[in-house]
């Protein structure tokens, strides 16, 4: 190949200034389009938050808990539903005949319209039906979601009312006041905060029967876990060497403790998070906070672990880590008699051993949890250092 061919071969391969400008036109656009579509998505985001910050309402995990024997208990409401997820069911049917007479009482009590808050609630209905899992919400029209969304939170508001005022506004009878109460606090059965906030609540504000709040929990549910925490999201549950937990030998037990000259005191509050431990010597003391056990509570915190799974934050398992903790000092009637002893556990069921076998009686004991709390590090190298 001569000189020439080659400079008019390397010619061909170099693009023209033409064509250069061409291509430079075509990624220009293409850039431009892409950064109208960002823009447009970021809008569309705005716009959707600007609507609403609801979180989801999320089922509970299909996990042991769920797939043990008889769990279902645990998880379906036995009177009265809330939100789509148990709606229409035949043995809540009757729940639903009470609801739009305790919707017009509270209505009428707070001086509203219904067809105001029915707007309220309709003009959010796509940030509603994102709260919950599609399979739940594509049966219902907008409608039936939005009137589904206000009786059910009228209910709720004037239930919680009637709870701190008169009964009699409620036709339930005492055994399903109880049931509903517990119904209320079910992962499956709760309505999104912002419900109560902006469709409902906002009229009512002044009311002191209805929670009046700094911070908006997601639900009803956490609503509780945080009272529970009193008033806090997490436990700080940071540990030096998280691995080293996982080879250790199970925690000892309260009596166990006890031989080891470590004594219980409870807490100065009923907070799940006043827990302490201090080690002097040859003794320690070990606070607790008091806690009630009564045929109510596997239900509640059942739930509120499968919330915490269901938990944006990995670490977020506060209730999950005391459970675990409380579970591991429980081994043998004996150490409920000695928590009841010093006034760290009241109890409502028929006996010490119905205490202490309810973990394992229950999904709870199927619970597999990464971590425990630092508390259990610090009572496990006293205990090491004394034997």
């Amino acid at each position: 190949m001569t000189a020439v061919d080659q400079v008019g071969t390397a010619a061909e391969l170099v693009p023209s200034r033409r064509s250069i400008g061409s291509n430079i036109a075509e990624v220009s656009c293409r850039v431009k389009n892409w950064n109208e579509s960002v823009k447009i998505a970021k809008d569309h985001q705005t716009d959707t938050r600007s609507q609403t910050e609801w979180p989801s309402m999320p089922k509970v995990p299909e996990t042991k808990m769920k797939k043990t024997q008889d769990s279902e208990k645990f998880y379906e409401p036995k009177v009265i539903s809330f939100g789509p997820y148990h709606h229409d069911k035949p043995h809540l049917l009757a729940g639903e005949t009470i609801k739009p007479l305790c919707a017009q009482k509270f209505v009428a009590d707070s001086n509203q319209d219904i067809e105001d808050l029915h707007k309220k609630i309709k003009s959010n209905i796509e940030a509603v039906r994102r709260c919950y899992d599609s399979s739940a919400t594509n049966k219902y029209d907008d409608e039936k979601v939005a009137w589904m969304m206000l009786l059910d939170g009228c209910f709720i508001l004037q239930f919680i009312r009637s709870c701190t005022d008169d009964m009699s506004n409620i036709n339930l009878k005492d055994h399903q006041i109880s049931f509903v109460e517990l119904d209320s606090f079910l992962l499956e059965n709760q309505l999104p905060f912002g419900v109560l906030r902006n469709g409902i609540q906002p009229a009512a504000a002044d009311d002191r029967r209805l929670p009046q709040l700094p911070d908006e929990p997601y639900h009803l549910l956490q609503l509780m876990r945080s009272a529970l925490l009193g008033g806090k999201d997490k436990i700080p549950t940071k540990i030096k060497n998280p691995n080293r937990q996982r080879n250790r030998q199970s925690f000892l037990r309260i009596m166990e403790l006890k031989d080891k000259g470590i004594y219980l005191k409870p807490s100065g509050t009923n907070s799940l998070t006043d827990i302490s431990f201090e080690f002097h010597f040859f003794r320690g003391c070990l606070k607790l906070s008091p806690i009630t056990i009564d045929d109510s509570t596997q239900t509640r915190w059942l739930n509120i672990l499968a919330h915490e799974m269901c938990s944006e934050d990995p670490d977020d398992y506060a209730v999950t880590y005391y459970i675990r903790f409380l579970d591991s000092l429980i081994g043998h009637p004996d150490d409920v008699k000695e928590l009841r002893s010093n006034r760290i556990l009241c109890k409502r069921l028929g006996s010490d051993e119905e205490v202490a076998q309810i973990s394992s009686r229950s999904p709870m004991g199927c619970l597999q949890i990464p971590k425990v709390m630092k508390v259990s590090e610090l009572v496990f190298r006293s205990t090491t250092k004394s034997l």
